[in-house]
């Protein structure tokens, strides 16, 4: 099987109810802003944590893309064979559970 990677990171921005903005790449949520009541723009990266507060939403993008680029460099645009899937366990984790099992003595339980 073969596959390709994007030169150029693809970015999404969704506008909701005209005061909510929120960005995605390829992979994931990486932040999003709010309309002030001043008409200006508070933007917070994907953890919510604040990144400024912005005359337009074009300077709300900006800042929104650059707080994610570096990550999105070394994480986003990794090829999804390399990345750890969800819920799957490393050979290590695995390994530990199962020595566990069988080192840890059955205890019944005791009301």
């Amino acid at each position: 099987m073969f596959g390709f990677t994007r030169t150029t990171p693809e970015i999404t921005w969704k506008s909701i109810e005209g005061d909510f903005l929120l960005g995605s790449c390829s992979r994931r949520i990486f932040g999003y802003a709010t309309r002030c009541a001043q008409s200006a723009w508070s933007a917070f990266d994907d953890e919510a944590r604040p990144l400024g507060v912005f005359a337009d939403v074009e300077d709300a993008k900006r800042a929104l893309w650059r707080a994610h680029r570096e990550g999105h460099d070394a994480v986003c645009t990794a090829p999804p064979e390399i990345l750890s899937r969800r819920g799957e366990k490393s050979r290590a984790m695995r390994a530990s559970t199962e020595e566990r099992s069988r080192t840890v003595a059955a205890q019944p339980a005791s009301w």
